[in-house]
């Protein structure tokens, strides 16, 4: 009980900020609690261990690289296995490799990935997804994946590969039972879709498309982003444009053209100078004619924009596609 409790305060005290982890790391906790995490047969204490060592692992600090010296990785892999029938473990494990994936180096990855921790979690996540409704449990898990798919194009095309990935993805999207669970696995897919098109092909072939648009359709305008990234990257990454329902997204981003978001603002222009360049026939400048307002959404933003790239962008759109006649739109 005085190991759980003194584990407990370290973690409460090292998530206060970087000036007290450092002063922890000084008066050295961390090898002591990457060995408690690493050696302990008790359930709760692994889980207050977990809890202190990934707030030690939070950055900023000095030392990071230290908890690739003490074998962090390979120990928490082996706890995964020990402890894999126990989700409070796997949880708190989950938070652990969380914490360290964001930060890691391109090496640091490929060290993660090499201990198998990865298959473990992902095993334990599909059990809890067909389980139960997604919640709490699944959001270390799918942040874990999508810091992953955040690295390199060779780490995120690994993580393709590896059985269930992608279906996971999609079942947390296509849920609603766990809003928080859904903007986390969007998160994952913008990595994804933004690495190679076999990756995006492979997305996009397991049925994420419908679910993408919906959100796109109905949800509020934070978890619309989301998706709106994984559509661009389909377009742009996939080369995909053709194989979107284009005439019911055109409408939703030319609401993303005409709000007080820049980055939304910059979507939506990037959506539509896509859908102009890729579909056949004209397509998509009458897709925009289709839509009320939508010409003059775009000229509307030229005329307040202060970002010279979409000045320049719309203006050669709208004299390209459209000329004098835009302005009788």
């Amino acid at each position: 009980e005085l190991q759980n409790q003194a584990a407990w305060a370290l973690g409460n005290l090292a998530a206060e900020g970087e000036k007290t982890r450092e002063t922890l790391h000084a008066n050295g906790v961390l090898k002591p609690l990457v060995d408690l995490l690493g050696s302990t047969a008790d359930e709760a204490i692994l889980q207050t261990a977990c809890f202190a060592v990934s707030n030690m692992a939070r950055k900023p600090n000095s030392y990071f690289d230290e908890l690739f010296t003490l074998q962090l990785p390979q120990l928490a892999a082996k706890r995964l296995i020990t402890f894999r029938e126990s989700q409070n473990c796997v949880t708190e494990l989950a938070w652990v490799f969380a914490y360290l994936a964001a930060s890691s180096t391109e090496q640091q990855i490929d060290e993660i990935l090499a201990t198998g921790a990865i298959d473990t979690l992902l095993q334990c996540a599909l059990q809890t997804a067909k389980a139960e409704a997604l919640g709490a449990p699944l959001i270390p898990v799918i942040r874990t994946l999508g810091n992953i798919a955040a690295g390199t194009d060779a780490q995120t095309s690994a993580l393709v590969a590896k059985s269930g990935f992608v279906g996971l993805l999609v079942r947390c999207i296509e849920s609603t039972s766990s809003r928080a669970v859904e903007k986390e696995a969007l998160w994952a897919l913008s990595c994804v879709t933004a690495s190679r098109k076999a990756d995006v092909d492979a997305v996009v072939d397991a049925g994420v498309v419908p679910d993408l648009v919906r959100i796109i359709e109905k949800q509020n305008f934070d978890i619309k982003k989301e998706a709106a990234f994984g559509l661009l990257n389909i377009a742009i990454i996939g080369e995909r444009a053709a194989d979107l329902p284009n005439d019911h997204l055109i409408a939703e981003f030319v609401e993303f053209i005409k709000s007080q978001d820049e980055e939304l603002v910059r979507m939506g222009v990037q959506y539509v100078a896509i859908v102009f360049e890729q579909l056949p026939d004209s397509k998509g400048p009458e897709l925009l004619r289709g839509v009320a307002g939508g010409i003059d959404a775009l000229e509307n933003l030229i005329a307040v924009t202060e970002d010279d790239d979409t000045r320049s962008l719309l203006s050669v759109l709208i004299d390209q596609y459209y000329g004098e006649d835009s302005m009788a739109d």
